[in-house]
């Protein structure tokens, strides 16, 4: 990966701002399970995650397990809990639900609070059997993940709205948190950043949404900004791809951070001899010790399926 640069000062970074680590990076050897609905199963931002680490930790093999089914609440989740889950053998288990369990067309409903609440009810109930169950894999790291919000906010036509819904997910999700806090398990918000992020941008234009057409299931786009809340949860927002400054005056390299920096030379113009020549830049080999993440540059929205079934992630 050696190339030779004309270059005097370059620096490389993956994050903006400091943040504290709430979850543990993964480690070398690490099967780590995504639990979750369709949201999950559709693999991107699990699959971000993973590319993060192969170009920055390339020494550092993990495995990401896909443990997503469309549909699912957190009923359905603690049903294969033992069959699929703890099967599965995973040190880390990243656990999310909440979309489906709040319920949808219920909130069109003129009884829509009291339906909301036992939808709430029930996902609790069934969230603390699933509690139980990965308390007795002491060898295990787990990670709650609140999920990615239903956009009630953006102007998209042709599109179901659920006003009142989020209500519901804010509920799913402040038990999410307490859990996560009395179990020291690592903790993961999707839900507000995100809703700041879509409210933020609708001011400046409507139709704007990290989700797709359907309001549920994020696009691309927001699956990016997923793993980035994920990795920066783990404290890895402020590593430098690399760091480099070079005094060219001196010929001297002053800072070298995650990387290899040799046969440093000037490159004269070769005119009037050594002695004489004008220098033009100078010139090194560069080895580097992790690379930059690659952006896709289109969104990639999910887009509304017409005669599709009951919206469900």
């Amino acid at each position: 990966m050696k190339k030779a640069i004309t270059i005097l000062l370059f620096v490389l970074t993956t994050g903006v701002a400091a943040t504290n680590a709430q979850v543990l990076p993964f480690k070398t050897g690490d099967r780590v399970a995504f639990v979750g609905n369709s949201i999950t199963e559709q693999g991107y931002y699990e699959s971000y995650i993973w590319l993060y680490y192969m170009l920055h930790f390339p020494n550092r093999r993990i495995v990401i397990l896909n443990r997503g089914i469309g549909g699912e609440r957190a009923k359905d989740i603690y049903e294969r809990v033992q069959d699929d889950i703890v099967a599965s053998d995973p040190t880390v288990v990243c656990l999310t639900f909440g979309m489906n369990d709040s319920g949808y067309f219920e909130f069109l409903w003129s009884n829509a609070d009291s339906l909301a609440k036992v939808h709430v009810d029930e996902s609790r109930h069934y969230f603390e059997l699933i509690e139980q169950k990965l308390k007795q894999l002491s060898n295990t790291r787990k990670v709650m993940i609140l999920s990615s919000p239903f956009d009630e906010t953006a102007r998209i036509k042709g599109s179901n709205n659920f006003p009142g819904k989020v209500r519901a997910m804010e509920a799913i999700a402040a038990f999410q948190t307490q859990a996560a806090k009395d179990n020291q398990w690592g903790l993961v918000d999707f839900l507000h950043p995100m809703t700041e992020i879509d409210l933020r941008e609708q001011k400046k234009d409507s139709t704007f949404t990290l989700t797709g057409n359907d309001r549920i299931h994020p696009g691309n786009s927001g699956h990016f900004v997923m793993a980035w809340l994920f990795l920066k949860a783990q404290g890895l927002d402020t590593l430098p791809v690399a760091d480099i400054a070079i005094d060219a005056n001196r010929l001297r390299v002053d800072r070298a951070g995650n990387c290899q920096i040799t046969h440093l030379t000037a490159l004269p113009s070769g005119s009037g001899g050594p002695s004489t020549a004008t220098r033009i830049g100078i010139r090194f080999d560069y080895l580097a010790n992790s690379l930059p993440f690659p952006v896709d540059t289109i969104p990639r929205l999910w887009a509304i399926r017409t005669g599709s079934r009951k919206p469900s992630a």
